[in-house]
């Protein structure tokens, strides 16, 4: 019979290597975690087709930073509801990531009429001639 070999004494995980986080992935969690939040109607996120700034993550470190584009359903008290999406996007990037979050920019490009507030669909001009 042969001895077992040595086992090898474990290497401390700060020194084993770092776990790296494309900013891809930061801003497709930012999304998800905002369009979590009830009065959020829409996230506008980048695609092959968008101009300007919509939502986007920076990562420098173990710090992220969001930019984040949404409308939300009207009446909605705008200042509660962006607090809310703040906390818990933060929240879930950091839950789900480890990044602190460091800032949320946020921009509200639309409100727009919740179901209830929309009432029946008006009739039209020609509907109520005919």
């Amino acid at each position: 019979m042969t001895a077992p070999a040595a086992a090898r004494p474990a290497v401390p995980a700060e020194l084993r290597g770092r776990t790296e986080i494309p900013e891809r992935v930061v801003t497709r969690i930012a999304v998800c975690a905002a369009k979590e939040v009830e009065r959020v109607r829409e996230v506008r996120e980048r695609g092959p087709l968008t101009f300007g700034r919509h939502t986007h993550s920076t990562v420098d470190g173990g710090l992220a930073l969001l930019e984040l584009e949404v409308s939300v359903d009207y009446p909605a008290p705008l200042l509660e509801t962006a607090e809310e999406i703040r906390r818990h996007v933060g929240e879930r990037v950091h839950t789900l990531t480890g990044l602190s979050v460091g800032q949320i920019d946020l921009d509200v490009t639309g409100v727009v009429p919740s179901p209830e507030e929309q009432g029946p669909p008006r009739q039209t001009v020609w509907e109520e001639e005919g």
